[in-house]
């Protein structure tokens, strides 16, 4: 830490604050008043006050680039040193970083690549497949860490009473993510997860609905079904299990949805991706 110049007849606290206030204003935005702050030897000027404070100022960025190239880690494989640092410092200046665990610091990269690399006009051309490998690594990382609750088991569907089938819905395990992807990145995830080339870029015939949980103590990710993402984004909606049967009824008329719905509950309790508790 610098050392800094505070007036003596200043009240404590209130110095203090203003103090920290123009040290922050500085690291984060390059802010000049802290300059008068900084105490230099004589003889030293401006300038060494600026290099004193210019080392926090490059050390908060070059902390934030490290944690987005540990939790990114496929989209810095698919990018490339140069250009993945390029993008993630032009996002670190972009968006302040606001929750005080640094493990948080990335949640809005995927959205922020969406937007950044969405002009097919732009130098470096139109890559949605780079913000959907953003939104599974980072889905992937939520994974891993996230809370943990008591799973579903078939010993607790065995003890539901018959009249109660009609209401009861559970949550989805906190570590679960639904994912959507446009183009095919489960295949390149793939093949940079096995360090081999990943293929020509492809714009799927229709969407691909994508599960990220974790199960045990791994993340896991799978491909949905249709009918299996309606019902699973149901349940994320609060939705009770009689209602997501209705949903599905009404999405395949003349179709054994009862049938279908067993099944994925049944799938879903293996996974162990539901809460035990039930909704109220």
């Amino acid at each position: 830490m610098p050392c800094v110049n505070r007036p003596m007849n200043a009240a404590a606290p209130e110095g203090l604050l203003a103090l920290q206030t123009r040290f922050q204003a500085h690291v984060l935005h390059g802010d000049e008043a802290a300059l008068a702050d900084v105490r230099v030897r004589a003889g030293q000027g401006g300038p060494a006050a600026r290099q004193r404070l210019g080392i926090y100022h490059h050390a908060y960025r070059a902390r934030l680039l490290e944690t987005l190239r540990d939790s990114f880690g496929h989209t810095l494989r698919y990018l490339g040193d140069t250009w993945f640092d390029a993008l993630a410092s032009e996002h670190i200046e972009a968006t302040e970083s606001l929750h005080p665990n640094l493990r948080f610091h990335g949640g809005g990269l995927a959205d922020w690549l969406s937007l950044r690399l969405a002009d097919p006009e732009s130098p470096v051309g139109l890559h949605p497949e780079v913000a959907e490998l953003a939104r599974l690594d980072w889905a992937l990382r939520h994974a891993f860490d996230a809370a943990e609750a008591p799973a579903l088991s078939r010993e607790d569907l065995a003890a539901i009473a018959p009249a109660d089938w009609a209401t009861v819905g559970w949550a989805l395990q906190p570590s679960a993510s639904l994912l959507c992807c446009q183009v095919n990145t489960l295949a390149l995830w793939h093949a940079l997860d096995q360090d081999t080339e990943p293929p020509a870029v492809q714009a799927l015939a229709s969407p691909l609905h994508v599960l990220v949980w974790r199960l045990g103590e791994r993340p896991h990710f799978r491909s949905l079904g249709a009918a299996e993402h309606l019902a699973l984004a149901g349940l994320q909606r609060g939705r009770c299990f009689a209602e997501v049967c209705a949903d599905l009824a009404e999405a395949w008329p003349g179709q054994d949805t009862a049938t279908l719905a067993g099944h994925c509950l049944g799938q879903w309790v293996a996974d162990e991706l539901l809460q035990r508790s039930p909704l109220p």
